[in-house]
């Protein structure tokens, strides 16, 4: 039988770092399963191929066929989460997690994106690409601008405070 799914499942698992106990506890399957796909003696079932696509985003096809990308893009990673979950549990989850502090900066991204992408005031523009400007130059600048920031927008500061 010819083993190049299998190939591919232990280069995968391999650049991950991880023997075939850690990788299995990972995806969720036995031990034994994947050492039987990875050896050949067992082809990835759609249930394995599934349990990879999720944890870690691998293209299925790519791990049957050797075609296309290792990894979904982060786009069609997000288009399959939506076709799993459904529009409605899928905005609900993204909008627990734009909620999460721990996720303030990803939000911020998304929301910076959307800001330059539209048509946006010449003077904050400028203001903000002063902001940036500082805060690259360094720790010492880096406090001064949060000080400065501190004082202008006072309610932030607060807010953060209390959660």
């Amino acid at each position: 039988m010819e083993n190049g799914a299998g190939k591919r499942i232990q280069l995968f698992r391999e650049k991950l770092g991880l023997n075939q106990g850690e990788f299995s506890r990972e995806i969720q399957i036995s031990q034994t399963t994947v050492s039987r796909v990875e050896s050949g003696e067992k082809k990835p079932s759609r249930a394995f191929l599934n349990a990879m696509m999720i944890r870690y985003a691998v293209n299925p096809d790519w791990v049957l066929t050797g075609e296309g990308a290792m990894l979904f893009s982060a786009e069609d990673y997000l288009i399959k989460g939506i076709e799993l979950f459904g529009e409605k549990e899928m905005s609900a989850g993204l909008a627990k997690v734009f909620a999460n502090p721990q996720f303030t900066k990803f939000y911020l991204l998304i929301k910076a994106r959307s800001l330059v992408e539209s048509e946006i005031d010449d003077e904050l523009a400028a203001y903000l690409l002063y902001i940036i400007n500082n805060w690259q130059a360094g720790e010492r600048k880096q406090h001064w601008v949060m000080g400065q920031l501190e004082m202008a927008f006072r309610e932030v500061k607060h807010r953060n405070e209390g959660s």
